[in-house]
């Protein structure tokens, strides 16, 4: 609902703010009115997240409606009919004109102002409100699948319920709006270290491996093909062939051809002051909260592999992290950075012990805490 009521104010405040040639400001024909309950419920939606608002008139409006949920994602649907490109996202795709109370215009602006300065999320989504949905406990992208209606994911959860598929699931949002290179979506599987956790000691591996979809981007439609990027579903996949010829047949970068990439569409600074400081921070972060719950054994080590997306100001999502994952790909440049990953884990595990100056390869020390309990 809140994601929903999100899309409709970015789609409002687009609206609004797009210049109005004197020649289009008479009615036309196919103008539609938009629907001022709709309106109000999306404000009183997110004044439910923010708790403030400014416009009184407008403000007892809201205090004195009982969203319809029903109702509320049944317009939500009728009238963002979006495609993937920025050009029609906020329009119909009869391309109607939407006719919006100039009363609401100011209080839709201010709320949205609201929402952008503590949702940092905010500029991930699109508007077609899509999540992804996750069996716990399983791994190589089974059973994943993305969908974009509540009723659907209902009925999708409850079905595999019963099958007894998973009983557990994650539904998680979906990022609408990622970097892609060449057209074609991507994320990028981070390598870490933990060899103790009283005191957090944690490994940051700087070699690391990007993974095509084998298909180009399109929110328009939801085949796994398109949104999962994991090398056990697109090794079966035959590459779309109007895909960028630049794209790797393997679909397979190391962070060398990223940055060289980044380089090349001038962002070459991007890599090493953004996407590499944020996710050094999403990873120590993420284990600091699961530190007091993780059985604490001296003399042991695990190898993990984070998952992360990047919006399109090259910010870092961290999507999940895989606990030993899969080290056997015999991809060329994957099978690089694995047996180099395994050798310098030995190097910080056992070398160490007795030489703490030792060579570690490519691993650093990302963060070593000082004392835990």
């Amino acid at each position: 609902m809140i994601t929903a009521a999100h899309s409709i104010l970015k789609w409002i405040a687009r609206r609004i703010s797009t210049p109005v040639q004197a020649e289009e400001t008479t009615r036309k024909s196919n103008t539609i009115p938009f629907s001022e309950d709709l309106i109000v419920t999306t404000l009183k939606v997110c004044k439910m997240c923010l708790g403030t608002s400014t416009n009184k008139r407008v403000e007892k409006e809201i205090e004195e409606v009982s969203p319809d949920w029903t109702t509320f994602v049944e317009g939500y649907y009728s009238i963002i009919q979006l495609s993937h490109n920025e050009s029609s996202l906020y329009c119909f795709s009869d391309g109607a004109e939407i006719d919006i109370p100039a009363k609401y215009a100011e209080q839709c602006r201010h709320v949205l102002d609201q929402i952008e300065a503590i949702l940092p999320q905010l500029d991930i989504d699109a508007g077609k409100n899509i999540w992804i949905l996750k069996p716990a406990f399983l791994s190589r992208g089974r059973s994943i699948r993305c969908m974009n209606r509540i009723d659907e994911i209902y009925k999708f959860l409850q079905s595999r319920q019963k099958r007894m598929i998973a009983k557990q699931w994650v539904v998680q949002k979906y990022i609408e709006r990622p970097f892609l290179i060449y057209g074609t979506k991507f994320d990028l599987r981070q390598f870490f270290l933990v060899t103790d956790w009283n005191p957090l000691t944690v490994w940051f591996y700087k070699e690391t491996c990007c993974r095509f979809s084998s298909q180009p981007f399109d929110l328009d439609n939801l085949d796994r093909s398109i949104h999962l990027c994991n090398r056990s579903i697109q090794q079966y996949l035959t590459n779309c062939p109007t895909r960028h010829p630049d794209l790797p047949e393997d679909n397979l970068w190391s962070n060398v051809q990223l940055k060289e990439y980044l380089r090349m569409i001038g962002a070459e600074h991007a890599y090493e002051e953004v996407m590499v400081p944020g996710m050094k921070k999403a990873i120590y972060y993420t284990l600091q909260v699961c530190q007091d719950i993780v059985k604490h054994r001296k003399n042991s080590f695990d190898i993990y592999g984070a998952d992360f997306m990047f919006g399109e100001n090259f910010n870092p999502w961290l999507i999940e992290i895989n606990f030993r994952p899969d080290t056997t790909s015999q991809a060329p440049v994957a099978n690089v950075i694995f047996e180099s990953l395994l050798e310098d884990t030995i190097k910080v595990v056992i070398d160490r012990r007795n030489d703490p100056n030792c060579d570690i390869g490519a691993y650093e020390l990302l963060q070593k805490q000082v004392h835990f309990y």
